[in-house]
């Protein structure tokens, strides 16, 4: 029987299909919020730049330190009510964000949001696994990257006509309509079934107090993961000022770049992921990021000295190699970070993993300016290149230790 359009493109009727919905809603929020929020502080708020910047750098550090125990109240109260909570409280500090018109609101108010997207993550994650098992479960993960892609370019494109309006309305409009994302969000999750972490005798498990912090081998691979996911920050924070200021290749190859890279990651993100619940193969995926990554990196050093065609086709394969190197950094973490996890801990694992990814961000500008932007920055590129591939390489190796014996 010839299956339908829809189930071809969607995943599961039933849990997996409203997880698909919510997260839909949730990052077309996002895609309204990350090209404007900054214009709106400034322009509208009247704030400076430079306290804008440390606002956001403080609030996303803070954040690290309350994604262990927003991750353990989801353990302990479901991550779907955990969640749907959490949304309730971006929406009321958003919406309170576009009434700000000084400094002191705003910082206060920007870490409570910060602080509850970062717990909002770790729920999710929890959610993901609540939702499904093993090779199911990795795959939901997958389709939902997809579903980030394009929720994040459906809203990007909207903010573009607030920018070109240019107006303080404009931007006030699309700021409030971003906090009214979050209810809207929580809102497939109603249906879901009822939130609960059962062992085979149908018994609650309660999750050790701390217990992530305990387990060595959860703790490696969190932060090879999270050396491996710089990728990411290298597309959206080198790439621009690379093409720019260091080829000879047209301004508009920064949005070829950034254009082959979503449409790569949203046709094969789910086939890269196929058998990442297995532990050896994913550790596998990650060893083929990490050398992938390496070549992106040996590849775009050649682009300094070349003439602008030849810029432009190198930029392109680098596009396609960094990108092949993200798919198998996104299918290994998603193995990893949910087969490694013992039932009824994900939240707080599921927090503790986002912590590699988040410090990767917090230190990335400086880290990637000092290698690939400096005065020797063929160097600095190979060197990247080599933290990549060892970061790689010792995943196996973490992999295959012995976990840690943990309370549970």
């Amino acid at each position: 029987m010839k299956r339908s359009l829809a189930d071809a493109l969607l995943p599961a009727p039933g849990a997996p299909r409203l997880l698909a919905a919510s997260w839909l809603i949730k990052t077309l929020g996002s895609g309204l919020y990350l090209p404007t929020s900054v214009l709106f502080f400034t322009r509208v708020a009247g704030l400076s730049t430079g306290r804008v910047a440390f606002g956001l750098t403080l609030a996303g550090l803070v954040s690290l330190a309350g994604a262990v125990p927003i991750g353990g109240l989801a353990d302990r109260y479901g991550p779907r009510r955990t969640y749907a909570v959490l949304l309730v409280v971006q929406f009321a500090v958003m919406a309170a964000l576009a009434l700000v018109r000084s400094y002191a609101p705003f910082l206060a108010l920007i870490i409570v949001f910060t602080l509850a997207e970062q717990g909002s993550s770790a729920a999710r994650g929890a959610l993901v696994a609540a939702v499904g098992e093993g090779a199911e479960r990795v795959g939901l993960r997958a389709y939902l990257r997809v579903v980030t892609n394009v929720g994040v370019a459906m809203g990007a494109g909207l903010a573009a006509i607030a920018i070109g309006l240019g107006t303080d309305t404009a931007y006030t409009v699309l700021l409030l309509g971003t906090a009214l994302t979050f209810p809207a969000a929580a809102l497939p999750l109603r249906r879901l079934a009822a939130d609960s972490v059962m062992t085979g005798t149908g018994a609650p498990v309660p999750p050790a107090r701390w217990q992530v912090f305990r387990d060595v081998r959860y703790l490696w691979v969190t932060v090879i993961c999270g050396v491996l996911s710089l990728q990411a920050q290298v597309l959206s924070f080198v790439v621009p000022l690379w093409v720019v200021g260091h080829t000879s290749a047209p301004k508009l190859t920064v949005s070829v770049v950034v254009v082959v890279n979503a449409a790569l990651v949203i046709l094969l993100q789910i086939r890269a992921s196929r058998g990442a619940e297995d532990d050896t193969r994913a550790a596998r995926l990650c060893r083929r990021a990490g050398l992938c990554l390496l070549a992106a990196c040996v590849v775009i050093v050649f682009t300094r000295t070349t003439p602008a065609w030849l810029s432009v086709a190198l930029l392109i394969a680098f596009a396609v190699l960094l990108t092949a190197g993200e798919l198998w950094t996104s299918a290994g973490s998603f193995g990893l970070s949910f087969t490694l996890a013992p039932d009824g801990a994900h939240g707080q694992y599921q927090g503790f993993f986002a912590l590699g990814k988040g410090m990767a961000t917090a230190v990335a500008p400086w880290l990637l300016s000092v290698l690939c932007l400096s005065d020797d920055p063929a160097r600095g590129w190979l060197a990247l290149g080599a933290l990549f591939a060892a970061a790689g390489l010792l995943m196996p190796v973490a992999v295959r230790r012995a976990p840690a014996r943990v309370a549970v």
